[in-house]
C-alpha cells in the first residue's frame, strides 16, 4: 500500500467492538498505519491505536471486554427524564464517556501520541465536518461521539459540535486531507435489518439513518478510490442494537474471523476500491457473514 497509509475507523456505537477483531487480523497480516482517522467510537478506538501502535489490539480487547452499557449510558429512567426536562436536548450526560477516555488513554494531547490522529466531529451551525489533529484529546473525542439527542453538544475551539457520524461516518476524505495515499477502512456498520422489517418506531428511525449513512459512505469511498488505493473491510451484518453492549466478546471474535478471511483472499492493485461499504447475505450464524471481494 502506498505511503502514507491511513487506518480509517467508522462510527457505530457498541458495534465498534467489531473493529477490535478486524484490527487484530490486519496487524497479523502485516498492516502498519502511518496515521489514524476516526469518527465517534472509531475516534476512541483510533486514539488507542495512536497511543499503543503494535499493542493496540490487545489494549482495545481488554477495554471493550470491560465495557457495559452503564459505562456509556449510566443514567436511569428518572435521571434521564430530569436531564431532558432541564436541557430539552439530550438524555444522557457525557461524564461516563469522559471517564472512559481518561481511564484508557495515557496521553491528553494529540501531539503526545505515537501516530498522527484525526478526529471528526460535526459543526452544529454549518452542518460541516470538522477535523481535529491537534490540541486536547478529550473534547475532540467527546464531540465526535456526541450522538444527537443522547449526549450534549460540545463547545470546543469556537465550534458547537456534535457526532461526526452525521457527515463522515467513514472519514475517508479526512484521511486523504491529512496526506494519506492509501487507506484501510475498518467499518463497524450499523445494525442489520435485512432479514426482517423494523419492529417499532426506534428501529424504523435507526434503519432510515443507516440507509442514509450507507449511501454517504459509498459515495465518499468510491470518490476517494478513483485516485487512491482503498481497502475497505466490509461491515458484519448483525442483528444487534448499536446500544447493546452485551455481545462484545462475540462481535470481537466474529470481526476477527471475517477480516482474517478477507485478508487471506485479498489481492490489490495500485489504486481502486477493494472490499466495500456494503453488506452481504448473512451466513448461518446470526452475526457472521460471508465475505466476498469486489473491485469497483
Amino acid at each position: 500500500m502506498a505511503r502514507p497509509t491511513a487506518l480509517v475507523l467508522s462510527g457505530g456505537a457498541s458495534l465498534g467492538s467489531t473493529q477490535v477483531g478486524m484490527l487484530r487480523a490486519a496487524l497479523e497480516s502485516g498492516f502498519s498505519p502511518d496515521l489514524v482517522v476516526g469518527t465517534s467510537v472509531g475516534a476512541f478506538n483510533g486514539a488507542v491505536v495512536a497511543c499503543h501502535r503494535e499493542r493496540s489490539a490487545d489494549v482495545l480487547d481488554a477495554v471493550w471486554r470491560a465495557v457495559d452499557r452503564a459505562a456509556v449510558f449510566p443514567e436511569g429512567v428518572l435521571q434521564r427524564a430530569v436531564l431532558l426536562a432541564r436541557t430539552r436536548r439530550h438524555l444522557f450526560s457525557n461524564r461516563a464517556l469522559q471517564r472512559l477516555i481518561d481511564d484508557n488513554l495515557p496521553f491528553q494531547k494529540f501531539d503526545e501520541l505515537a501516530l498522527p490522529l484525526g478526529v471528526v466531529a460535526t459543526d452544529v451551525r454549518s452542518g460541516r465536518p470538522v477535523l481535529f489533529t491537534e490540541g486536547p484529546l478529550r473534547p475532540a473525542l467527546l464531540a465526535s461521539a456526541a450522538i444527537p439527542g443522547l449526549f450534549p453538544h460540545v463547545q470546543h475551539e469556537g465550534h458547537e459540535l456534535t457526532d461526526g457520524g452525521l457527515v463522515a461516518n467513514v472519514p475517508i476524505r479526512q484521511a486523504i486531507a491529512m496526506g494519506a495515499k492509501s487507506a484501510l477502512v475498518l467499518d463497524a456498520g450499523q445494525a442489520c435489518h435485512e432479514r426482517r422489517a423494523p419492529a417499532h418506531l426506534a428501529e424504523t428511525l435507526a434503519y432510515a439513518a443507516s440507509i442514509l449513512l450507507r449511501n454517504q459512505v459509498t459515495s465518499d469511498v468510491r470518490a476517494v478510490a478513483r485516485n487512491n488505493l482503498v481497502v475497505h473491510v466490509p461491515p458484519l451484518c448483525v442483528e444487534v442494537s448499536p446500544f447493546d453492549f452485551s455481545h462484545t466478546a462475540r462481535l470481537i471474535e466474529e470481526g476477527y474471523q471475517m477480516a482474517r478471511r478477507f485478508f487471506t483472499e485479498l489481492q490489490v492493485a495500485d489504486s481502486g476500491l477493494f472490499g466495500g461499504p456494503y453488506r452481504h447475505e448473512p451466513a448461518t450464524d446470526s452475526i457472521a457473514q460471508r465475505t466476498h471481494l469486489n473491485h469497483w
